[in-house]
Parts: C-alpha cells; structure tokens; sequence
C-alpha cells in the first residue's frame, strides 16, 4: 500500500481540499487503487467517496502545476543558469 503526498514531516495533502493532514492513528482515510489517502473531515472523504477519480486527476493536474510554477521561478532567480556551471574567473 502506498501513502500519497507525504511531505518531510510526515504529513500528508488532502486531495480535496489540500490541508495538510497529520497521520496519527485518528487520522481520517480512504483506501482506493491500493493508496492510502488522508483527509482533513468527514466532508471532504464524503466528497472523495462520491467521485475518487476526480480527485486523483485534480491531483495530478496540481502536481504539475506547481512543478511549472517552481520552474519559472528558479528560472527567474538564477537567470536561466544552472548554478553548478556559474564559473568565476
């Protein structure tokens, strides 16, 4: 079985609504395609419970999203340039 959206801390992204959500052992889940998901309420694994392949689209598109988003702004901060290659003379 496999845990999604874990962050360092051991936290983990509610796919619908994005909260960070702890995973204690009161922690709220769901189990589809062999993935654990962990919501932050009850609403928000009804809503899962209704339509679980829109969220895992949604959290696809997300992932992607924010992905682009970080590379624009490395881009903008570094210039374009990998940092490994910024020889000094």
């Amino acid at each position: 079985m496999t845990h999604l959206n874990t962050n360092n801390s051991g936290n983990h992204k509610d796919p619908v609504c994005g909260m960070d959500v702890s995973s204690d052992k009161n922690s709220i889940t769901a189990t589809w395609n062999d993935q654990t998901y962990y919501f932050c309420a009850q609403t928000c694994l009804d809503a899962f419970e209704k339509s679980p392949e829109a969220y895992q689209k949604k959290s696809s598109f997300f992932l992607k999203r924010w992905w682009s988003n970080y590379l624009k702004r490395l881009n903008k901060v570094t210039n374009g340039k990998p940092q490994c290659c910024d020889k000094k003379s």
